[in-house]
């Protein structure tokens, strides 16, 4: 279950982050008028930092799920061998 959601989790950072290199391509543009830009480039600038903050903690969970595993298996041979 945790997999799933960190590899979904993972895919929505990728996304995102394809999202914001769009928006900047578009940035270059002159198809919009000074507030749209200033606009946008903000909401960029907040998503970008949103999509770093979740790709952190989805890889700290990554790793967190990946010592429970190993702790588990650790713990099932001391186990088997007492």
């Amino acid at each position: 279950m945790l997999d799933i959601i960190i590899r979904s989790a993972l895919d929505v950072v990728g996304r995102t982050e394809r999202l914001v290199e769009a928006m900047r391509r578009l940035l270059q543009s002159d198809d919009l008028d000074e507030v749209e830009v200033y606009e946008l480039d903000y909401e960029i600038e907040r998503l970008g930092d949103v999509v770093f903050n979740v790709d952190e903690a989805v890889r700290s969970l990554a790793r967190t799920v990946e010592c429970w595993s190993q702790t588990a298996l650790a713990h099932e041979i001391r186990r088997t061998l007492h």
